[in-house]
Order: structure tokens, then C-alpha cells, then sequence
């Protein structure tokens, strides 16, 4: 008779999911970078699997944009150049905007204190020997900590979404200036400021926050000068 799983224990991803888990979570994490291309059988035979789970995997990815299809070249992980970086970034500032000034009545003091330890370990990497992948994989979870109070369920999968096209684009890994983390940790600041005060006004904090993150732009850039939140 077959096992039963008892009541608690985690259940096992079939083996279509685990192939698409690990090829996504190498996008994500920089393995398989811009451009790369995912050859079928070689996936395959460094997944230990058949080409049909990986071909099921790599569909699910181009549906998230995170794979493109090229004619006589196959899939390759999904390429964006400056200008749609930057309408990216536009997208996720409009959207964490109304997720934090969302979170405003609804997060919790415990979920603050949580997103002021995270920023002090992005404060710790403050300085010139900048570990981007490090800086930027605690930028995320920063934001996540505050807009998942956001109560509701589309617009916070749709920043994980674009979160996971930046992340997979892999331009703020490589080309996030270290100065400008000084002032990122300082804006952070400033946001859990008022976020500890259910009573500030939701439509000051959304603007806020939709500078923060177009800020990144600014730097990235080269030139301009930063938008100030306070």
C-alpha cells in the first residue's frame, strides 16, 4: 500500500514543477543570464529528466516573460535594453506606490520592525566593495515585507511578476552604483517613519515611495538629480 502522507509534512513537487522551479530560480539568481539559451536536451541531461518536463517549464516561463522564442535560435532567457528597464522600474514604482500607501492602516508593528532589521543589514553594506547580488536580493525582500499588506492578492502578484523581471534582467545586479545605497537605506528610513504612523496621509506616502524606486533610474542613468521624500 502506498505511504500516507502524514498531516504537516510537506508535500513533494512532481517533476514537471521541480524542472520549472530550478531553471526559474537560475534565471533569477544570474546562473542563466540575459541572452542565455536553454537548449532542450542539455537541460534535460543536467536536469536528469526527459525534454517533456523541460519543454512544459520553459513555456511557463516565456508566459511570464522571463523566456523569449527566437525563429532558428530557440528559447533564451528574456533580454531587455534601457528603455524598457526603465519602463519597468516605472511600472514597479507606480505599483509598490499604491501597495505601500495601501499598507498604511493594515501593517502590523512586528512586519516594520522586520523591514527596519532588513535595512540595517542593507546599511552594513554600505561602502565601496558593494555585493550587488547580496544588495539587492535584501532590496527585494525590504519592499515585499511592507507590500504584501497591501490586501490584495492581484496587485501584489503583479509586483512579484515585475520584481522577477528585474531580477532576471540582471542591470541593477550589474550596474547599481554604490553610492547610491547610502540614500536607498536613508529613504527606507524615512518610508518606516511614516508607515509607524497610521494616521500620515496614504496619498504623501504613495508619492513617497513611487520616488524611491524611480530614483534607482536616476542613478543608474548617471545624471540627473535624485527626487527628495522628505
Amino acid at each position: 500500500m502506498e505511504h500516507l502522507r502524514r498531516a504537516g509534512e510537506p508535500v513533494e513537487p512532481s517533476k514537471h514543477e521541480a524542472v520549472y522551479r530550478k531553471i526559474r530560480e537560475r534565471i533569477l539568481d544570474g546562473r542563466y543570464g540575459p541572452g542565455y539559451r536553454l537548449v532542450f536536451s542539455a537541460l534535460a541531461r543536467d536536469l536528469d529528466v526527459s525534454p517533456v518536463p523541460v519543454r512544459e517549464a520553459i513555456r511557463r516561463l516565456e508566459a511570464e516573460d522571463l523566456v523569449t522564442f527566437e525563429r532558428n535560435v530557440g528559447a533564451r532567457v528574456a533580454t531587455l535594453d534601457d528603455e524598457a528597464w526603465e519602463q519597468l522600474v516605472e511600472m514597479l514604482a507606480l505599483l509598490d506606490g499604491y501597495a505601500v500607501a495601501r499598507a498604511l492602516p493594515r501593517i502590523p508593528a512586528e512586519a516594520i520592525d522586520e523591514a527596519q532589521e532588513i535595512n540595517d543589514l542593507l546599511r552594513g553594506q554600505v561602502g565601496p566593495a558593494l555585493d550587488n547580488g547580496r544588495v539587492m536580493a535584501l532590496h527585494r525582500t525590504f519592499h515585499r515585507t511592507i507590500y504584501r499588506y497591501a490586501d490584495n492578492d492581484y496587485l501584489i502578484e503583479s509586483l512579484d511578476r515585475v520584481w522577477d523581471r528585474i531580477d532576471a534582467s540582471r542591470v541593477l545586479v550589474s550596474r547599481y552604483p554604490a553610492k547610491r545605497l547610502a540614500t536607498a537605506v536613508q529613504e527606507h528610513d524615512f518610508l518606516l517613519q511614516q508607515l509607524r504612523n497610521a494616521d500620515n496621509d496614504p496619498v504623501v506616502l504613495e508619492r513617497h515611495a513611487r520616488q524611491h524606486n524611480l530614483n534607482a533610474i536616476i542613478a543608474i542613468r548617471g545624471r540627473g538629480r535624485l527626487g527628495q521624500l522628505a
